[in-house]
């Protein structure tokens, strides 16, 4: 029981110390209808993504499950540097309004970055400063070249 509890335990840690704070946490909440995800892109360019179905709870788990995919890829010291510094010039995140828009209950999600301890106001919202549309063309830019499918 106790080795059991140790190995929980291990899993645990190594989740945690790789939500780092200075990685760059991208969160897509899902819906209804769609699966939620989240992207940590460490420093160093190394990109890991987690795709939860609708319906399982995205941020409950610790460890993949039949009904969670994750991956992972190597991203370019270029584009890792300019994800870098698009975020830390839109921060502090706290000194934007905090945004709520009309969503569709079947399919409106919340797209959050996290950096430095900090999470901006839902980018799927419309934006008005320069500096989170920034962050938000590059955050948009990584989902679609990871190809993430939330549907289905």
């Amino acid at each position: 029981m106790a080795t059991i509890s140790l190995i929980i335990l291990a899993i645990f840690f190594t989740f945690v110390s790789s939500s780092n704070e200075n990685n760059i946490v991208i969160t897509n909440s899902g819906s209804t209808n769609t699966a939620g995800y989240v992207i940590n892109v460490q420093p160093n360019g190394r990109c890991s993504w987690k795709v939860t179905p609708h319906g399982a709870h995205l941020l409950m788990s610790t460890t993949p499950s039949s009904t969670t995919t994750q991956t992972s890829i190597q991203l370019s010291s270029a584009r890792t540097k300019n994800m870098f510094q698009i975020a830390q010039e839109a921060q502090p995140f706290n000194q934007y309004p905090s945004t709520s828009c009309i969503k569709s209950v079947s399919f409106g999600t919340t797209l959050h970055v996290a950096y430095n301890g900090q999470q901006t106001p839902d980018l799927s919202c419309p934006l008005k400063d320069q500096r989170l549309i920034n962050l938000n063309n590059v955050i948009q830019e990584l989902i679609k070249d990871l190809n993430i499918h939330t549907m289905g």
